[in-house]
């Protein structure tokens, strides 16, 4: 099979797809990539993250190419068919027990790695949820400055490393999810993951309004910050990185991290019991009234 992939310079010829994940050959098109970005820096304003957005063109956004069968394979090749391990854990949870990554196994050859949830955020302590596009200019025009900041942030002394981002794709298909995850050093979703469910519900979560977005949790998968696309540009150095409230931050340092893990396992534990209260309480008073009306 064969699948071909424009962007930035490069384009993926030869793209040989097995369960161990995907090589890539490049070869440079740098005069094709540079009209595209050109076109791309006429974007402006950030464009609203609408399922029904997302599905179709929008006027402000570049129209992508109709995704071939032979793209659509390009997902499902991503994801190793064998057994995970038992994973457990707010993040797990969240993110499910997958994540990728593109690792460059030459000079023009790449290839998209799995890596299990628990393994890749272990020791990380601020974790980014990276909402973007490869149709969206303003997109396009922050990922290089949040390139520059995720490796600062990652080489400074005494943290080096305890910062990860997770990409969650807002491609409209696999092909562009493809092309676009070369342009960052960070982990992701898996396509199908990131652009199906799960992606919607994160967005929900999060109350994801526009892309670019960066919401920044910690390593129990609790907010930090919702503004992390707006915070970086007003504090490049990072000096106040993640951003946490004055009442957050003193929480943090003054309870450990294992006493904080049961409290926030106890808290959802109540949040469920209550919430299942509520619904209960809810389908009595539903049933109570329609028996009411048929007497």
């Amino acid at each position: 099979m064969k699948y071909t992939f424009c962007l930035r310079g490069l384009t993926f010829c030869s793209l040989i797809a097995h369960a161990q994940g995907i090589e890539v050959v490049v070869e440079d098109r740098t005069a094709e990539s540079q009209l595209e970005q050109d076109l791309l820096d006429q974007q402006e304003e950030i464009l609203d993250l609408d399922t029904d957005e997302i599905d179709q063109p929008s006027s402000d956004a570049r129209q992508p190419e109709t995704s071939s069968p032979a793209t659509e394979d390009l997902g499902s090749a991503a994801i190793s068919s064998a057994e995970p391990p038992i994973q457990s854990g707010p993040l797990v949870d969240l993110l499910g027990p997958i994540l990728l990554s593109l690792e460059y196994t030459g000079s023009s050859t790449a290839a998209l790695k799995e890596h299990y949830t628990t393994d890749a955020l272990r020791n990380k302590k601020v974790i980014g949820l990276y909402f973007s596009a490869d149709w969206c200019g303003p997109c396009r025009k922050f990922t290089p400055e949040l390139v520059k900041f995720y490796q600062k942030m990652n080489s400074r002394r005494g943290r080096k490393d305890e910062f990860q981002i997770v990409w969650i794709s807002r491609c409209r298909d696999v092909q562009s999810y493809g092309q676009y995850f070369t342009e960052m050093p960070w982990i992701a979703l898996p396509p199908q993951e990131a652009m199906g469910e799960r992606g919607e519900k994160l967005g929900k979560l999060y109350v994801v309004k526009g892309i670019p977005s960066l919401v920044l949790l910690d390593d129990f998968g609790s907010v930090i910050n919702k503004d992390g696309r707006n915070m970086i540009p007003k504090d490049k150095a990072g000096i106040g990185f993640p951003w946490r409230n004055p009442v957050a931050s003193l929480y943090v340092s003054l309870v450990p991290r294992s006493v904080r893990f049961i409290i926030k396992k106890e808290l959802g534990m109540l949040k469920e019991k209550t919430m299942g209260g509520i619904k209960n309480i809810l389908g009595f008073q539903n049933k109570k009234k329609t028996a009411t009306k048929q007497t």
